[in-house]
């Protein structure tokens, strides 16, 4: 029914939502990063923060993150390959996906922005293509679509490789 009556001895009984119980029991660290693992990749060091808020015991917090290591399941290439194309899918650029694997805590040498057949010049291109709907731009318009296409990662060689391209 989704409420359980605890009795502690000398205390009087409650009903608390059983989710609020399982708030306050403690937490078993591998299944709790096998639990965020299963919606998405996470880095080593963005992982271990999160772990970090169900348990002081940081000797059981760096077990917990070995034995993921070493089954497999956390891996910072596996997650910058997978965000890198998950990223540029969505038409983001080099510059801006590597200075957000930086901030996940992951090493330039855990990944190889321009090694994944991504073809940048292209994503460029199509996003140029679809913010300037194909119309006659003035330089105003011109310069609101560049500031766009750099604040998206991409390098200014990129861009203005894109828009001669389209001119």
């Amino acid at each position: 029914d989704g409420i359980r009556d605890i009795g502690v001895t000398g205390v009087q009984t409650c009903a608390l939502p059983i989710f609020i119980i399982k708030w306050l029991e403690p937490v078993n660290l591998w299944n709790k990063a096998l639990d965020l693992l299963s919606r998405r990749e996470h880095s080593v060091f963005e992982l271990r923060t999160k772990l970090k808020k169900f348990s002081e015991n940081a000797s059981e917090l760096e077990d917990t993150i070995k034995r993921l290591k070493d089954s497999n399941f956390l891996n910072d290439k596996k997650f910058s390959e997978s965000f890198v194309r998950s990223k540029s899918q969505s038409g983001y650029g080099p510059n801006y996906i590597e200075q957000y694997l930086r901030k996940k805590g992951v090493n330039s040498s855990d990944y190889d922005i321009y090694g994944y057949d991504i073809d940048w010049a292209a994503i460029c291109h199509e996003l140029y293509l679809r913010k300037s709907k194909g119309k006659e731009l003035n330089h105003k318009e011109k310069e609101k679509i560049l500031r766009f296409l750099a604040y998206r990662g991409f390098s200014y060689e990129i861009i203005k490789n894109a828009q001669k391209d389209i001119e």
